[in-house]
């Protein structure tokens, strides 16, 4: 029993990984058995694995066909956006009002840590970082239904990140960014941070929104 919860729990993990990254192209069927030879395992760990992924929405289940990886479009992405910009302020808002002197510390530390690495030459650790940057912002939230909300939000705004491949992208003092966030959360001004937050969301999310609708464009013509 326990080796079979660990293999649906790295099952689980891959198929994550290839649904955020785009290598399971938006739309396109999950083939079971391609999968159960990739991740050589057997296919109940995959389907039980593409089961919980169903449910946190990054997979798409079919009961009669199977399973696809979620189609991507602009008119969705900004719903996605409208979205996490509302929830996330909400959490925010929560965690100034319950953070004590853990918190705070927390999140200087992690503004710094971002800080110390190049978002270019060090990609995916810069990544890591700012996931748990923004993690570590909301984290006095007493609401454990509300994180986890934010944390699927997350998720499916990097995928929408990754799928599109930008090959551009407008400079921006995203360090001065979160840096006036975390001076604003640590005042406990709840209204300034909370829109500095949307900003910074509303920023990358306006200029992938313009891209996936060029996409969109050049697909029909």
């Amino acid at each position: 029993m326990d080796e079979h919860r660990s293999l649906t729990s790295r099952a689980h993990h891959r198929i994550r990984e290839m649904v955020l990254s785009g290598e399971l192209a938006p739309g396109a069927r999950i083939q079971i058995e391609s999968l159960r030879e990739k991740l050589d395992m057997g296919a109940s760990p995959v389907r039980e694995a593409l089961s919980i992924l169903s449910s946190e929405q990054l997979v798409v289940r079919n009961e009669q066909r199977g399973f696809w990886a979620p189609k991507i479009s602009a008119a969705d992405f900004a719903i996605l956006l409208d979205t996490r910009c509302r929830v996330e302020g909400i959490a925010l808002a929560d965690a100034i009002a319950q953070g004590g002197a853990e918190w705070e510390e927390r999140i200087v530390m992690l503004r710094h840590r971002l800080n110390t690495l190049d978002r270019i030459t060090r990609a995916d650790d810069w990544e890591a970082a700012h996931r748990e940057f923004h993690a570590a912002l909301i984290s006095a939230c007493p609401s454990g239904y509300l994180l986890n909300f934010c944390a699927q939000l997350y998720d499916l705004a990097v995928r929408y990140r990754n799928v599109a491949r930008l090959v551009a992208y407008p400079e921006r003092r995203i360090a001065d960014e979160h840096s006036e966030l975390v001076d604003a959360a640590l005042a406990r001004d709840t209204s300034r941070a909370v829109g500095l937050l949307n900003d910074h969301y509303r920023k990358t999310g306006e200029f992938l929104f313009k891209e996936l609708s060029k996409q969109e464009d050049s697909a029909v013509k």
